[in-house]
């Protein structure tokens, strides 16, 4: 399509995540947003008419049948990411999906082999990837001023932030059959992606690693929730190349900080909050900060297409006009979600797990849309 035409957008889902969607759209000059689906048609008509849209449906499947609609974007509770993407794929829509991919592993894995087969676009929403500090990181990698990679970190760390229970958002958020997971597939999933993104999203070969549910919570909240995921997530994995992972994701932990995601190489390493750059030069360690602020700007105003990066949503409408090449989300996210999945499932067994163990032993968690 033309750089200039505008991509003609239908979005399924307008709860807390999808109004930030529609609100991001509003804003860029490159997008229509065409139609609008949810269950709660009244406040699908709310969102509507605050944002101009013109067509509402209560079901996804009569959006997903314009014929004047490129790309879907799906804001949807986890387990049902997989039977909006596939139907929307199928549709010949390109689609934009919430984060994690789906519930399981082998529903992202139909994500992706249905991308394949339909030869339509597909990305996964990790804001992540945009921050200025995951590009400078990027910009550091590609320029070999790490060298070669040998370990990564991906860290996430609230003191006590659990949806719902702790104050803020629904019980579904909490809820394994509406989410599947809890501070690994709400948390980690950014940072796991962000970091897999950073090192070339190799290939997984082994993932071990437990959960945990141990702080108290407000009883009569936990009673109304039902909440039965973790609150704590920790893993280690090994990839083909022989780079290793270690992972620690938590909505509450008694503890002030759980530290940075970072990359470790040979020559250098890189420390993502705060930014930091580290090497040594002969008897010198040398500890360097860096002026995102001017990097930023250099971005926008010397780099070609700097705006194409400042978001996932602006990403992914740059993509569709031909104006980027489309970051690997999607791949990045069918790897995280390996690497989740794997993690429940060497607790659940007691036992380091490879790759074809979490496929032969995944099940669907899908719900119709």
């Amino acid at each position: 399509m033309s750089h200039s035409e505008k991509v003609r957008v239908g979005v399924i889902g307008v709860g807390q995540i999808g109004k930030r969607h529609v609100e991001t759209y509003a804003g860029m000059s490159n997008v229509e947003i065409v139609a609008i689906a949810d269950v709660n048609e009244a406040e699908a008509q709310r969102v509507a008419a605050r944002y101009n849209i013109a067509h509402v449906y209560t079901k996804a499947h009569d959006l997903l049948a314009r014929d004047d609609i490129q790309a879907v974007d799906v804001c949807l509770h986890n387990n049902y990411h997989m039977p909006a993407t596939v139907a929307a794929l199928e549709a010949g829509k390109d689609v934009f999906c919430e984060k994690p991919m789906a519930g399981a592993y082998v529903d992202a894995v139909k994500m992706w082999e249905t991308a394949q087969a339909t030869g339509r676009k597909l990305a996964i929403q990790f804001i992540t990837m945009f921050a200025n500090e995951a590009k400078a990181a990027k910009y550091l990698i590609e320029a070999g001023q790490l060298g070669k990679l040998y370990h990564v970190r991906s860290v996430g760390h609230r003191r006590r932030g659990r949806p719902f229970v702790d104050g803020y958002g629904s019980p579904t958020f909490v809820q394994k059959e509406h989410s599947a997971g809890g501070a690994l597939y709400d948390m980690g999933v950014y940072h796991i992606a962000t970091a897999l993104w950073l090192i070339g999203n190799p290939k997984v070969t082994r993932i071990t690693g437990r959960t945990y549910q141990e702080i108290d919570m407000d009883e009569r909240r936990r009673e109304i929730s039902g909440y039965n995921v973790e609150e704590l997530g920790v893993g280690f994995v090994h990839f083909d190349n022989g780079i290793t992972m270690d992972i620690a994701e938590s909505w509450a932990a008694h503890v002030d900080t759980l530290g940075s995601s970072m990359i470790l190489g040979s020559r250098g390493g890189v420390r993502l909050d705060p930014f930091g750059y580290f090497f040594g030069l002969g008897h010198l360690d040398f500890d360097a900060t860096a002026n995102m602020g001017a990097f930023d700007w250099r971005l926008h105003n010397v780099a070609q297409d700097g705006d194409a990066y400042d978001g996932p949503q602006q990403h992914w409408i740059a993509a569709l006009q031909g104006r980027v090449p489309l970051i690997p989300s999607a791949q990045c996210a069918l790897n995280t979600m390996l690497i989740s999945e794997g993690i429940y499932l060497s607790e659940r067994l007691g036992r380091e797990v490879t790759a074809e163990d979490v496929l032969a032993q995944s099940v669907s968690t899908a719900r119709p849309i």
